[in-house]
């Protein structure tokens, strides 16, 4: 019988054909023998398992086809999904529903079809258990009976087989849900989780409390609580006071230094709050603490780095106020002093940018000099560098900035950079101790003559640049260039 009007939509019908995951599965023997069943009990070369979706036939078992599926618009069993229950074609060269169907007219020459629907357990069509020959012929009503009852198989393997998934997908949730509490559990070490009585004697005391404080819970039941808190916090029974504190408030949050069985102390952050029994009545106290030594030193580093950065910050500003004050009083004009501020910060903010590179910690030499030099690229090919690549503190890296700034600014305007032929020699060594010797030798250059007066930029040199090696600095002016010679201690 075929029904003119499904009761279903193609939509429910490929949703309840999906919900059962068999489509392009392995082959299983449980469907293979239904296949072979089939074949045999109706004497036709051909048996199928099959499950039709929009676009195909997926054949899970088979026998005499040799293939796993074919396109649905050339298919029997797309009409056969049309049937109350099943479809014979005797002949499907006789029936005008194969007209043109190249499995008909062509390889494999297909006559005779049979197939009995499959379904959900709703009721909605899913495929066929089918048997197909090359000849026309008939089915005798025990043959009819035998591809129901494998048709009724089938959708049972079908049921066992969506109720096997859905077993072990509860199992698979079931195992979640146990490695998720175990996790829980696991990360619980931890914490500290100790329980008292109204008078504060510890009466359980959790496996991360042992890990913490390195008592046992042998060793802890019936001690009074305070014996995880320091001497000087027991002298001032911070844990009566902790516990009278969460009893007004229903819970107290604090953190400070806790003691260990060895008697090494810790930064402890965590609660106490009530403990609770029948009728909300309290009969002791929970509490749960954390170590956070780590977070605690991490803190106190920061507060140290802002302090010694607020220290730099000042040491710089006051450095930026003398070079603008100076700068300015022994400036000739207006303009000049201006010139100066504004080379000497630049030359400041250069060796700031250097530290930075290693948060202030120092910095090697090399690239000291290198980039105290790079504004006077006139003297590229003419200034010598000699010395290893020794590493200079934070304020040895600012002081020699400034020299460098000073010494290589006067050369490029008066002394042997200003001359095509001049040349500039800067070499350092380093000796026992860290004994550290520094040279800046100009020579052919204009000839030298001793100024009249001493500018800041020579002040700075020899006085003040000295001071950050633990040394001298000696600022001379020959006829042959000016030279500067700085001796002292690296570190």
């Amino acid at each position: 019988m075929i029904l003119s009007r499904p009761s279903y939509t193609e939509a429910e019908r490929l949703d309840a054909l999906q919900a059962y995951r068999i489509l392009d599965t392995p082959r299983e023997e449980e469907f293979d023998d239904l296949a072979r069943i089939a074949s045999e009990v109706c004497g036709t070369p051909i048996a199928v398992v099959n499950f039709v979706s929009d676009t195909r036939q997926f054949f899970k078992a088979e026998v005499g086809l040799g293939v796993r599926e074919t396109p649905v618009d050339i298919s029997f069993c797309r009409h056969a999904l049309l049937a109350e229950e099943m479809m014979i074609v005797p002949d499907a060269t006789r029936d005008p529903r194969f007209d043109g169907n190249p499995l008909v007219h062509g390889e494999p020459y297909l006559r005779f079809y049979a197939g009995v629907l499959v379904k959900s357990a709703e009721g909605l069509p899913l495929g066929t258990m089918c048997v197909l020959d090359h000849m026309p012929r008939e089915l005798d009503d025990h043959q009819i009976r035998t591809l129901r009852l494998l048709a009724r198989q089938v959708s049972t393997q079908l049921e066992l087989r969506l109720s096997l998934q859905q077993t072990q997908n509860a199992l698979s949730h079931v195992r979640r849900l146990e490695s998720q509490y175990r996790q829980i559990v696991d990360s619980a070490v931890d914490f500290s989780i100790i329980t008292t009585d109204l008078d504060g004697t510890i009466t359980s005391w959790s496996p991360g409390a042992q890990k913490i404080f390195g008592w046992s819970e042998a060793e802890t039941l019936g001690q009074p609580a305070a014996m995880v808190f320091t001497a000087a916090d027991r002298e001032s029974d911070l844990a009566g006071r902790e516990m009278a504190s969460a009893r007004e408030t229903g819970c107290r949050i604090g953190e400070g230094w806790h003691q260990r069985k060895d008697g090494t102390r810790f930064w402890a952050s965590g609660e106490i709050m009530p403990l609770l029994g029948e009728a909300e009545t309290r009969i002791g106290y929970l509490k749960i603490l954390r170590d956070r030594t780590h977070e605690y030193q991490a803190e106190e580093q920061r507060r140290e780095l802002t302090h010694e950065l607020s220290h730099r910050m000042k040491n710089v500003l006051a450095t930026v106020q003398s070079i603008v004050s100076q700068s300015l009083r022994t400036a000739k004009s207006l303009d000049a002093g201006r010139e100066a501020i504004s080379s000497r910060v630049q030359a400041l903010a250069r060796a700031q940018d250097i530290l930075t590179q290693t948060s202030w910690t120092g910095a090697g030499i090399r690239q000291v000099v290198d980039e105290a030099l790079a504004p006077h690229r006139t003297g590229q090919g003419r200034i010598s560098i000699d010395g290893p690549d020794v590493v200079l503190s934070a304020q040895q890296v600012l002081g020699l900035s400034l020299a460098l700034h000073e010494l290589a600014t006067n050369a490029a305007k008066y002394g042997s950079l200003s001359s095509p032929s001049g040349e500039v020699e800067i070499r350092w060594e380093v000796g026992t101790g860290d004994a550290f010797r520094f040279a800046w030798i100009e020579s052919n250059g204009p000839l030298v003559g001793e100024p009249t007066r001493r500018g800041f930029g020579s002040r700075l040199i020899e006085r003040i640049v000295g001071s950050y090696f633990e040394g001298d600095g000696q600022l001379d002016f020959p006829p042959s260039g000016v030279t500067f010679q700085l001796t002292g201690t690296l570190g």
